[in-house]
């Protein structure tokens, strides 16, 4: 249930909220369309790192959200171990490397280190990284939001 006054209407609650301010509310979607729309990230890798950071930020929506129109994407079992993704033998390098990321960038941002921009960059160009990184500020910043609102959906979101 959210936490402000949201308008009325049949939608989901997460598309009432971002109704609250509707010129915000597009910015944030439009932010949204370019994270999946724009990047040349795989979809594991954009998975990897999506899912890694809506499980630290406890956003249900998020952790509910799925990408099926690939059907190389991540399956339900790297979903749900995701907290234990260094022992997911399906990984990777470079998805170890992008949830690494995504972890960090989440709880430990100021400590990426050498050694991990040396590991980075043997796996990604310099334009996947910042990619990532946009990727990764868009789930941490719009998940938090979502998370501590309170505004949810009525079904699985599907990407």
């Amino acid at each position: 249930m959210a936490r402000v006054d949201l308008p009325d209407g049949d939608d989901d609650e997460l598309l009432r909220l971002y109704g609250l301010s509707p010129a915000m509310g597009a910015a944030a979607g439009n932010f949204t369309a370019a994270v999946y729309g724009d990047t040349s990230l795989p979809t594991r890798v954009r998975e990897a790192a999506r899912i890694r950071i809506a499980e630290l930020n406890a956003c249900p929506v998020c952790l509910d959200t799925r990408s099926t129109s690939d059907p190389d994407g991540l399956t339900e079992e790297e979903y749900v171990q995701i907290a234990d993704w260094r022992d997911i033998a399906t990984f990777s390098p470079r998805e170890r490397i992008a949830v690494e990321f995504a972890e960090r960038f989440t709880t430990d941002h100021l400590n990426l280190d050498d050694d991990f921009w040396l590991r980075a960059r043997a796996e990604f160009t310099d334009p996947e990284l910042f990619e990532l990184g946009v990727c990764c500020a868009s789930w941490l910043g719009l998940g938090r939001m979502t998370q501590i609102f309170g505004a949810g959906v009525s079904c699985r979101i599907e990407l």
